[in-house]
């Protein structure tokens, strides 16, 4: 009976997560006054490694068994050159299976997740299934990568980040006490990228975060906010304490604006990350005609901000500081991640752009390139000629 509701749960998602579209203003403000400065720059200039075309060569080998075997889902690269790509790949399957055994690898989800968390966690397989199992059985499709662990920390869908993060960080005190666990790889979708943040944050207060936790990756993350949420939270948090339908979590306060660019940019301000993790970025954007109906609204609001945005969040939004760039992809906020496009309801995956992203193709590449670089050595992995 509960899939009956997936269609209703993804409007509501998109009344309230996407911008409430048809009920306020035609422009959105980028920032306020009294915000902290900031600059656009060049990334080279903002000290972003830029790895794009390095990684594109990754991904077109994780493609190359599908029907689509090019980096044609990539912006900003060219054809990988036959002469240096072998070199440099086979410096990174050497490093990640050296390393991948011990490697335990963290999937943080975004703004309601556990809405439909049964079938659409964050790089899953689709598949309905009770929402206690999906958290490991979901990724069962990447078991040859030979990972010690690969799962969802599951959080609620609709708190702060303030409150998921600490969640999250007791999880990674946790996996870092797992016997046989010797590398952690965190990878946040969308919201549960502030959440994850502010975790880092609390640990460090708290004594410093766990020496296994090695790499972050960030994929379409909310890192510096996004302007649709500093113009809906108010009419979202009228609404969202009387409605608690199709199997979300109430509403605890605070989750949109944990969003905004208010409180991103000032949290990002005073809250320096630490310099022991490794961070990665991998952001999205799409035409008009590649973006899911459902996204099409917010996407237009945005456009004045930067065209380059995925329906959710402009892509220089959603760089972490000091990162490396892997991949500009040409999907929307939710193609990047969710595999709605295979959910068993018709009208699901109408609202969707029913486009076949290679989000697994995505993953699998990230994961090779973040363990084998984290740690040193990483000049290999530029594919420099021999």
């Amino acid at each position: 009976m509960r899939h009956a509701f997936a269609p209703l749960k993804m409007v509501l998602r998109g009344v309230l997560a996407l911008g409430l579209a048809g009920c306020g203003p035609t422009a959105l403000v980028a920032y306020r006054p009294d915000d902290p400065p900031t600059v656009h720059l060049p990334l080279a200039q903002a000290q972003i490694r830029d790895a794009r075309q390095a990684f594109s060569s990754l991904f077109a080998r994780e493609l190359a068994e599908q029907a689509d075997a090019t980096t044609a889902w990539l912006h900003g690269v060219g054809p990988a050159d036959p002469n240096t790509v072998p070199a440099g790949l086979a410096a990174l399957d050497e490093r990640f299976a050296g390393r991948r055994a011990g490697t335990s690898v963290l999937i943080v989800p975004g703004l309601f997740s556990d809405c439909i968390g049964d079938q659409s966690v964050p790089f899953g397989d689709g598949m309905a299934r009770p929402e206690a199992e999906a958290v490991r059985a979901a990724y069962h499709h990447y078991a040859d990568l030979g990972l010690g662990d690969l799962r969802l920390v599951p959080l609620p869908g609709r708190a702060s980040s303030p409150h998921n993060g600490a969640l999250l960080a007791a999880a990674l005190r946790d996996e870092a006490a797992r016997p046989g666990v010797s590398r952690i790889v965190v990878v946040a979708y969308s919201k549960g990228v502030p959440d994850l943040l502010e975790a880092l944050a609390l640990l460090t207060r708290e004594g410093g975060t766990p020496a296994k936790l090695a790499a972050v990756v960030a994929v379409a993350g909310v890192v510096a906010g996004t302007p649709l949420a500093d113009h809906y939270e108010g009419i979202y948090g009228l609404l969202s304490p009387h409605a608690s339908p199709f199997g979300c979590t109430p509403a605890e306060g605070g989750e949109v604006e944990s969003l905004t660019r208010r409180e991103r940019v000032r949290w990002l301000a005073a809250h320096p990350l630490p310099r022991q993790i490794t961070y990665y970025s991998i952001v999205a954007y799409a035409t008009p005609e590649e973006t899911a109906p459902l996204l099409r609204t917010p996407k237009g609001l945005l456009a004045p901000v930067d065209p380059r945005n995925d329906g959710q969040l402009v892509a220089s939004d959603a760089i972490l500081p000091g990162s490396t760039l892997l991949a500009t992809v040409r999907a929307d906020h939710l193609d990047v991640a969710l595999p709605l496009n295979r959910n068993p309801n018709v009208l699901v995956r109408q609202l969707v752009s029913g486009r076949p992203f290679p989000r697994e193709a995505l993953l699998r590449a990230t994961l090779r390139w973040v363990v084998a670089d984290t740690g040193g050595a990483s000049a290999n992995l530029e594919f420099a000629p021999p």
